[in-house]
């Protein structure tokens, strides 16, 4: 008996030795395709990770809660056509450093030397999810800065939420965003997208949503069945891995979601597009009716749609508010410069 048990754990070892070692090679493959598509700039507040993409107006797009400069990258090329999108990690994301300061007032501050070294004087800032503090922290303390803005499915106001799942527990926290926790997490999404999409794509709107029963089932179904939507959503979640990348982010921005609002949104004086989803879950809709109910020139519009606002059945009046919207600002920009 003895002897079974032996050969039994010998082999599990091997396996897991095997599957340890394939994992750790494919999370470095990602994370060299992922230097490999940015640069490191140099700012007087710091390094900041940022890759550029297109010509024309500028569009600077602030990533989520998790994500990077791939995750900016990939929104602002799918809702704009014809303009430079300007795509950094936030810090704590990807190559960006944390500081000891990760308040969303410091993180305007190297957003705005990031602009001067761009040489980019005025821009379009887009705000999604995680990034909505500290779009509104550059709108609001560098008005000469921000034309427009557009938040999207934004954190506005205090939040509890945990990506990881953390329970706020000394002894539990560092074993759930521990390198090897983190690692397995992002192993078990990647193996569901190549072997599972439909049901990594359920899995995650069911935790996005607040539908329930036949109405998510019929929700997801639309996605699923959907070419466009369907590898758009597939597309969007590849940009949250490897997590490992993203944590000490992640964390920072939870922390500071707990003292929201920083920002005198009152004090914004561009105009505001704040697109929210009805069935958000992790954002509720109050979040976008403060924040619009505060800035004085903001137009929210109330999407049928969850967190994901990029698919599902309204997807598109979503695009077309921020393409009627964003074309406005930059004729109102092109006319103050001639």
């Amino acid at each position: 008996m003895s002897r079974n048990w032996t050969r039994w754990l010998t082999g599990a070892g091997i396996l897991l030795g095997v599957a340890s070692g394939a994992l750790w090679r494919w999370q470095q493959r990602l994370l060299a395709d992922l230097a490999a598509g940015s640069e490191l700039v140099e700012t007087e507040h710091g390094t900041i990770e940022v890759a550029t993409r297109g010509s024309g107006y500028p569009v600077l797009v602030l990533h989520g809660t998790p994500g990077g400069y791939d995750q900016a990258l990939f929104a602002g090329e799918a809702m704009f056509d014809g303009v430079q999108v300007i795509a950094p990690s936030r810090p704590g994301f990807l190559r960006t450093p944390l500081t000891d300061d990760g308040s969303p007032r410091a993180e305007a501050a190297l957003l705005d030397a990031l602009l001067d070294d761009l040489d980019v004087e005025e821009t379009l800032v887009v705000g999604i999810s995680g990034g909505g503090p500290a779009a509104l922290q550059l709108a609001a303390e560098y008005p000469e800065r921000v034309s427009g803005l557009i938040l999207g499915a934004a954190v506005t106001i205090e939040t509890e939420s945990r990506t990881y799942g953390v329970p706020v527990h000394p002894l539990v926290d560092p074993i759930l965003t521990s390198a090897p926790a983190l690692a397995l997490r992002s192993g078990v999404f990647g193996l569901l997208q190549r072997f599972a999409p439909d049901r990594l794509i359920e899995i995650t709107h069911s935790k996005a949503s607040t539908l329930e029963g036949d109405d998510l089932e019929a929700y997801v179904a639309f996605v699923t069945s959907n070419p466009e939507h369907r590898q758009r959503f597939l597309d969007m979640v590849s940009t949250v891995r490897p997590a490992g990348a993203r944590v000490e982010g992640t964390l920072n921005d939870e922390r500071w979601f707990e003292h929201l609002p920083l920002a005198d949104y009152g004090a914004i004086e561009c105009p505001v597009l704040v697109l929210h989803g009805e069935f958000d879950a992790p954002v509720p809709m109050t979040h976008a009716t403060f924040v619009a109910e505060r800035v004085p020139d903001a137009e929210l519009v109330r999407l049928e749609g969850d967190h994901f606002l990029m698919v599902g059945p309204d997807a598109e009046r979503g695009g077309e508010a921020i393409q009627r919207f964003s074309e406005s600002i930059i004729a109102t920009s092109e006319q103050r410069t001639v």
